[in-house]
């Protein structure tokens, strides 16, 4: 399993590269499959989802002459996602459990969600609250 975690983080490395790259096109899909392979909790999928071109002009005015936007990105993506390959080398990949993921998304609403008392309302109240990135963390670690 580890080794087609390894080929979807290469399929990603390789997309940065292609002439026709889309930086939000390419973070989204970087985003699932991080999230598919660390869950929704991980820090390497904050840190892609901080990437962006920065064309202010106090971005450009204190940067070299030579500063590219971006390839400072996919400069920053490549070494999110090498570190994402090494520690799927290294460490394997960490069993979660739907309880944890709700918790890492929902903070202190999970009791609430989980407890069988509360009410289908205020279960559908609770999700309401997540953004849509969320919920697809959520249904896409149901699905493993």
């Amino acid at each position: 399993m580890e080794e087609k975690y390894l080929k979807l983080i290469d399929n990603q490395i390789a997309k940065l590269a292609l002439d026709d790259f889309d930086l939000d096109a390419w973070k989204s899909s970087t985003r699932y499959v991080l999230t598919m392979i660390f869950g929704a909790a991980d820090s390497k999928i904050i840190e892609i989802d901080n990437l962006k071109i920065d064309y202010s002009s106090w971005a450009l005015r204190d940067s070299k002459s030579d500063y590219k936007p971006i390839e400072s990105c996919k400069k920053k993506g490549k070494e999110i996602l090498l570190v994402a390959k090494d520690e799927l080398e290294l460490f394997g990949v960490k069993d979660r459990n739907q309880t944890d993921l709700l918790k890492s998304i929902l903070n202190d609403q999970t009791d609430k969600l989980l407890d069988k008392k509360t009410s289908i309302d205020e279960r559908r109240a609770v999700l309401k609250k997540l953004s849509k990135d969320q919920l697809a963390d959520v249904v896409l670690d149901l699905l493993k």
